[in-house]
């Protein structure tokens, strides 16, 4: 392995050289901007930048590196089979480096900077500000500048549905699933609670969990509290005959076991067991201090169920809450409520656009 330092006036140039002269196997090992008077010398050399890439010398490359080449003394950090040239220029960039090189100008800077800090990925942040700053996005609602502009545009594009509707066709059934400690069975007694307690409806708790010990005693203890009726299914017939038993009822909320996202047959024997009822709506449950990729994984897992809605838990412990706002942009599923401590039925709210954008923005 051999490394070779690559001058060129942008990134851009750069990459391309290093692609002709080392070959897209080269490995990119560091990057910076020269300033002027550095290396070619001369004001007229300002903006210069350079790029240390390091390569296995080929027969076409082999006569590339003989200025300004030395030994590798060090394994490279990068997998050469996983290498995107791209993707890992622009992880090597500065963030006001990749502003530029997503389009944006010098005076959009600290707003993207607010954006990505607030957790927004960086392409989505640098589409946001472009979009507001020409009223391309949200129905066209006109060219707005500054931080308010783009606050007002992130609130009309995010997606909250509200609350449980119940039709009055009949029992509404809403299943709760996702990832182990998301907080399913805590967030269904609020619920429970809310409708029974506040609103006077007919509520009935079941639960699918029958792996977890201790999951059914808890969801007993609320019912008991509450005086809402508690009931276990193992399979489709058990869940059938419950729906029949409780048919006078409002609301009849499902609990499942919390699963690994890695567990992708699950979601199969759960819609084995669902399909025979009708006026059902599914809820995805996730932590906001779950990472983000567990939400999108969460998504696949459960999409052969039809998300019909996503409930946040744990928002009192999360740190940055961008993630909300890129996962409503790329699924468009609507959320629900978002819940935030353990007392029941206190600490759970329906969700709502504001409490979002005044999250990202601290």
């Amino acid at each position: 392995m051999r490394i070779k330092k690559i001058l060129a006036k942008n990134y851009t140039e750069a990459l391309t050289k290093v692609k002709n002269e080392l070959g897209e196997d080269a490995l990119i090992i560091s990057t910076r901007s020269l300033k002027s008077d550095t290396t070619l010398g001369g004001a007229g050399n300002s903006g210069m930048v350079e790029i240390t890439a390091a390569f296995e010398p080929s027969e076409k490359n082999q006569n590339a590196g003989l200025n300004g080449m030395t030994r590798n003394t060090e394994s490279s950090p990068f997998k050469e089979d996983d290498l995107d040239l791209k993707a890992l220029i622009f992880t090597l960039l500065t963030r006001t480096e990749r502003a530029q090189s997503l389009g944006l100008k010098s005076h959009q800077f600290e707003t993207y900077s607010k954006l990505v800090e607030g957790g927004l990925s960086e392409r989505l942040a640098c589409k946001i500000i472009e979009k507001a700053s020409v009223g391309k996005l949200a129905g066209n609602i006109g060219p707005q500048s500054g931080l308010q502009g783009i606050r007002n545009l992130m609130k009309r594009v995010l997606h909250c549905k509200g609350e449980i509707e119940l039709d009055g066709k009949g029992t509404k059934k809403v299943v709760f699933v996702g990832p182990t400690g998301a907080g399913k069975t805590t967030t269904i007694a609020k619920l429970a609670a809310d409708f029974a307690l506040r609103q006077n409806k007919k509520v009935v708790m079941a639960t699918l969990d029958t792996y977890r010990m201790g999951a059914v005693d808890q969801l007993r203890i609320y019912g008991d509290i509450m005086r809402v009726p508690v009931e276990t299914a193992e399979n489709r017939s058990e869940l059938k005959a419950i729906v029949q038993k409780h048919a006078d009822k409002d609301l009849l909320l499902i609990d499942t076991a919390g699963k690994s996202h890695k567990e992708k047959a699950y979601s199969g024997q759960l819609n084995a067991m669902l399909k025979d009822l009708s006026n059902v709506e599914t809820q995805l449950v996730l932590s906001v201090t779950a990472q983000e990729k567990i939400f999108q994984e969460s998504v696949k897992q459960f999409s052969r169920l039809g998300i019909d809605r996503v409930l946040f838990t744990k928002m009192d412990e999360g740190m940055s809450f961008g993630p909300l706002f890129n996962f409503s942009l790329r699924t468009r599923i609507p959320f629900s409520y978002f819940t935030m401590g353990q007392r029941v039925p206190q600490d759970i709210e329906v969700a709502n656009r504001d409490k979002v954008i005044k999250l990202i923005f601290n």
